[in-house]
């Protein structure tokens, strides 16, 4: 229907005034228009969160049939507005799930879980064994002993028996805080840049600082249990970790053991492990294809030599790490020939990488024969789905608010919880298999 105005009445009554401007809706600010929920859902959850502000505005002039209607600036306000609503809805769900005894003020489980039996923690050890021997018979040197894969001290869990948490940090170039204004040709500014050439450094300014570092951060977390999938994002990993904590205790698995996968930053790694110290429970484990990374870098970086040559080495290192032997995997780095290694720091830097994540390091090839996660690939995708297939493209920057407001609308529709949301301004908030029950 477009934009369209009505008039408005007032009624003196014995027992009041009833003025249908305000007692039939609600009260508005300055120049304010009430949105329809065709409007939110094609402007907002379905526009601009997939396509730019400006064809998004495009578009839905060009459905009203009123060219210059919606303006771009104010699609903008609107979807910050709305990711406001929806932020403050999430905070106060959380508030209400995280409360004393069972949380602290930061939302961190205050409550211990007790060691689970071996039997109900582990998978049977001839399901293991059998497994192993699996593993091993495709390996083409008989170099590697089972005794090595059984030792190895991340155990494999049972399927479905814990909730997998995969969290992982996606930044975009940061908006400028003003724009650049455009040169004064006045005859003053000429005299000024005159001087300035005639006496370089004087005027010299200082340093651009490292546009590297001009980053906008947010925080993604893929939760799943079985085929139920939530996925949640904030502008910071205690944000998110709490979000997460309230998600479990909404979806009745407060007190379910917890898989985390991460990429290996140690920032995330230890965040992780402060909030849920108290409540135990929780492994994590490191992300196959980041440890692959390392792999390369010692090939692009430490090592000198042809292409084939390097090859050599990082392959070998990729085969003993794929099957857990991080003790193995560092003799082999230090056992690397003099004239094969050009930065002998690189290779220091790769030692310690493996000593801090060795109790994340399981056996790949025999989590891959069990079916079992190896890697965190599921929030990698989420992290392209809510921030960087409309964030990351050329030219674009943004602000913190305008960051943070199109993830948070993409995840309620990611999550599938739109229509809710629209007709009810609330969410379910919960893994979809523990709604349903």
């Amino acid at each position: 229907m477009g934009r369209y105005e009505f008039a408005t009445h007032r009624v003196d009554l014995p027992t009041g005034v009833f003025n249908t401007a305000v007692d039939v809706f609600a009260r508005l600010k300055g120049k304010g228009v009430y949105r329809t929920r065709w409007w939110r859902r094609h402007g907002l959850f379905e526009g601009c969160t997939d396509r730019s502000y400006r064809k998004t505005v495009a578009e839905l002039n060009g459905v009203r049939q009123q060219p210059g209607a919606t303006v771009l600036r104010s699609l903008s306000n609107a979807a910050e507005d709305e990711a406001a609503r929806l932020a403050q809805h999430l905070q106060s769900r959380a508030d209400a799930l995280l409360c004393e005894p069972h949380y602290d003020a930061q939302g961190r489980p205050a409550f211990q879980l007790g060691p689970k039996a071996p039997a109900e923690d582990m998978l049977p050890g001839a399901r293991v064994a059998d497994a192993i021997a699996e593993c091993l018979s495709g390996n083409p040197r008989a170099d590697i002993a089972a005794e090595e894969l059984a030792a190895n001290p991340v155990p494999c869990e049972p399927p479905g028996s814990r909730v997998s948490v995969s969290v992982d940090d996606v930044g975009v170039k940061k908006q400028k805080p003003a724009r650049n204004r455009p040169a004064d040709n006045s005859p003053r500014q000429r005299l000024a840049k005159a001087a300035a050439e005639a006496s370089p450094g004087a005027n010299s300014a200082p340093a651009r600082p490292d546009k590297g570092k001009r980053k906008v951060w947010t925080t993604v977390a893929h939760v799943q249990q079985g085929q139920a999938v939530y996925t949640l994002a904030a502008a910071s990993v205690p944000a998110v970790l709490r979000l997460v904590c309230a998600l479990l205790a909404a979806s009745g698995l407060a007190e379910v053991p917890l898989l985390f996968f991460t990429d290996g930053q140690r920032s995330l790694k230890d965040a992780i492990f402060e909030f849920w110290k108290q409540r135990g429970q929780i492994r994590l484990i490191l992300d196959w294809y980041h440890l692959q990374h390392k792999c390369r870098e010692l090939g692009s970086h430490g090592l000198k030599g042809s292409i084939a040559a390097k090859r050599v080495h990082i392959e070998e290192l990729r085969r003993l790490l794929w099957y857990g032997l991080v003790d193995r995997a560092m003799a082999y780095i230090d056992g690397l020939p003099s004239d094969a290694v050009r930065r002998p720091e690189v290779l220091l830097q790769i030692k310690g990488y493996l000593e801090r994540n060795r109790p994340h390091i399981p056996c790949y090839a025999l989590r891959s024969k069990l079916g079992l996660r190896c890697s965190s690939n599921p929030v990698e995708k989420e992290n392209d789905i809510l921030v960087a297939h409309r964030q990351k493209n050329n030219g674009m920057s943004w602000s913190e608010h305008g960051s943070h407001a199109l993830s948070t609308l993409a995840a309620v529709r990611r999550n599938g919880e739109l229509d809710q949301w629209l007709l009810t301004g609330t969410l379910a908030f919960a893994l979809p298999q523990a709604q349903a029950a």
